[in-house]
């Protein structure tokens, strides 16, 4: 599993994303027939990097505060329909809505996913737009380099049989 985040940067006049990931992702599904009735996972925000040692200083410094708020989670607050028992090779797409916490911030969230279950593991492929005031994420801007009050929380969760 993958999870990581994708904000628009302007970098003294070049558009560009500053990206960061992480596979200390940890999380389970429960599906019964053709629903997803229980869901949910942690990441270590710590553990996110970048391609540039500053920008991830920054981000556990100031803007995630990680000393602070360790770990970003979700939780299914409603069943997912799939519309069938997952198959293998089968892709799906359905709609989540659950609680995502940042920053010791808790808003609820509904969005897109896709998930394939292939060879007995269910991967789930999804981005969670954010705005930083809605969990006092402060805007990144500093100096040459601005920031869009926005970005995606990314990510690719692979699920094995208990």
């Amino acid at each position: 599993s993958e999870l990581g985040y994708r904000v628009k940067e302007n970098l003294f006049g070049v558009d560009a994303d500053a990206v960061g990931r992480t596979n200390e992702v940890d999380g389970s599904i429960t599906i019964e027939g053709t629903e997803v009735t229980r869901g949910e996972f942690v990441v270590d925000v710590a553990t996110i990097t970048s391609d540039d040692s500053r920008r991830d200083g920054q981000f556990r410094g100031g803007i995630m505060a990680t000393d602070e708020f360790p770990e970003a989670s979700f939780v299914l607050t409603e069943p997912i329909e799939l519309g069938t028992e997952p198959a293998d090779g089968v892709e799906v797409t359905a709609t989540a809505t659950g609680d995502l916490t940042l920053r010791g911030v808790t808003n609820p969230v509904t969005f897109d996913i896709d998930a394939r279950l292939e060879n007995g593991r269910i991967g789930v492929l999804g981005n969670i737009p954010v705005v930083f005031a809605d969990y006092d994420v402060p805007n990144p801007s500093t100096g040459g380099i601005s920031t869009d009050d926005n970005g995606l929380l990314e990510f690719v969760l692979v699920f094995e049989p208990a």
